[in-house]
């Protein structure tokens, strides 16, 4: 796999894994210590019932992991070529799932490496549910004309992202090694908190025009709400008459809530580009299209409600199954060659038999398009 790293589940030693299920049962002991008893806790039953799951989904139960990194850490992608901070965050259902990368997220760096289904080359990109941001902040990599980094407007999470944005694409070589052998955070240096709260401005280091630079920003988004903050991101070029809009949006394991859906297809479908009125789409698409990567582990129905929300009438969106992509894990004797190969002879229908441990280590890949 192009996105594979030292630091990914199906890479690590079965010391590593076992070390990560222990502070994960650490964690979810310490929560249920100083978790409220009180019916009048603001804890609802929904929301325990699901982190419970959402526990069970990130391997503490199975030897299958979908989850990589640990909160308050780094996670190195392809030895240095992005260096990401996971949100040091303190439980709650949004932010649980915001401090790790996710097996979806490194399948979707793949494609994005590989160029072929997603050629973000120029293309205007947005990543909603960001998290750490590996698709978002690649594409800047590979080319992209802009990159929107989204994730929802909490403080800690929004923080993490702008700390990723800065390190990545902002402070230059030269700065990184003089912080490090002065032994500083990014977060402590003077410029790098005048850029992010806006104190800075001097033409060149001013943060609207650091992001035009760098031609990537970060935005807080609650789904469902306004985009026109995203929107004004965009570049503006002097292109008369250009179709305004993202080419691609991005959604990495964003499907967990069914609650969610409705808003997160509000908000894709508000700034994707559509086609100019009397043309067709050419052989690569005028009108923006999105790419979802999805772990099965939370759970197959939650991707078919998705999926018949988004083909609706009040959406009007084509779905296509790209890959069923199964993960080898450790003790398991086939290839990723030959899992793939036994990938494509699954129909969806088998996704639903799926035990836990199958669901874990499976991830689907969808593109999402407009009709005509």
């Amino acid at each position: 796999m192009a996105a594979a790293n030292k630091k990914s589940a199906y890479n690590r030693t079965p010391e590593q894994q076992q070390l990560d299920q222990q502070k994960r049962l650490e964690r979810m002991q310490k929560r249920a210590s100083s978790s409220p008893s009180s019916p009048n806790s603001n804890s609802s039953k929904t929301e325990r019932d699901f982190l419970d799951g959402f526990e069970q989904s990130i391997g503490l139960f199975g030897d299958a992991s979908v989850a990589n990194g640990e909160a308050g850490q780094i996670f190195d992608y392809k030895q240095g070529l992005l260096q990401l901070h996971l949100a040091n965050v303190g439980g709650g259902v949004v932010k649980l799932m915001s401090h790790y990368v996710w097996n979806a997220a490194l399948i979707m760096a793949e494609y994005i490496e590989q160029g072929e289904l997603i050629n973000v080359q120029g293309k205007r990109v947005i990543e909603f549910g960001a998290g750490a941001a590996l698709p978002g902040l690649l594409c800047v990599k590979r080319g992209a004309r802009f990159a929107t980094l989204t994730d929802y407007p909490d403080q800690a999470i929004v923080k993490n992202l702008e700390r990723n944005w800065y390190e990545n694409l902002i402070e230059s070589t030269e700065e990184k090694e003089a912080r490090r052998i002065a032994g500083q955070e990014s977060t402590e240096t003077l410029r790098y908190k005048k850029l992010l709260e806006g104190q800075d401005h001097e033409p060149q280091e001013d943060r609207r025009s650091a992001e035009q630079r760098v031609r990537c920003a970060v935005r807080g988004h609650a789904w469902g709400e306004s985009v026109q903050d995203l929107m004004d991101c965009l570049p503006v070029d002097g292109s008369d008459g250009e179709e305004r809009g993202y080419d691609w949006v991005l959604l990495a394991d964003t499907l967990w809530v069914s609650e969610g859906h409705a808003g997160l297809l509000k908000s894709c479908l508000s700034v994707l580009k559509r086609n100019n009125e009397g043309t067709q789409a050419n052989a690569e698409g005028d009108a923006g299209r999105i790419l979802v990567c999805c772990g099965l582990h939370s759970g197959y129905n939650t991707v078919q409600r998705f999926m018949a929300l988004a083909q609706s009438s009040e959406y009007g969106l084509r779905s296509e199954l790209i890959e069923v992509r199964r993960l080898p894990v450790w003790g398991d004797d086939r290839t990723p060659e030959e899992l793939r190969r036994e990938s494509e002879l699954l129909e969806e229908k088998h996704l639903e038999q799926f035990s836990v441990e199958d669901r874990n280590r499976t991830v689907l890949v969808y593109i999402l398009s407009q009709k005509n």
